[in-house]
């Protein structure tokens, strides 16, 4: 006869994710974990994205990039963001230093 136990036991095994393995941290019922749910992004940079990465390793604001490239000024942030992303970077000084360290 089956204990009251077992199926909480069943419930708590399923502790790691089905695609990576990754560990979850709460009794999540959960199959897959939020790092596996992201789109795979490319880190290839395009062209355009290329030259950005180049101004703001020159330090320049994204005004002057805007204004250099004849974009506007949310297109530019817009194209950091998707770099960020890319690249795994958090800040404009992490993406200039990797600009740096890269070249």
């Amino acid at each position: 006869m089956p204990s009251i136990s077992e199926p909480k036991a069943t419930t708590n095994s399923i502790r790691s994710c089905c695609r990576c393995g990754h560990e979850f941290q709460s009794r999540s019922r959960e199959l897959v974990c939020t790092a596996c749910r992201k789109p795979k992004v490319s880190r290839e940079l395009s062209f355009r994205e290329r030259q950005i990465v180049e101004l703001v390793r020159q330090a320049k604001a994204n005004k002057e990039i805007a204004y250099e490239l004849h974009l506007s000024e949310g297109t530019v942030k817009e194209y950091l963001n998707r770099i960020f992303r890319k690249l795994e970077v958090r800040s404009r000084t992490e993406l200039a230093i990797w600009a740096l360290t890269a070249a």
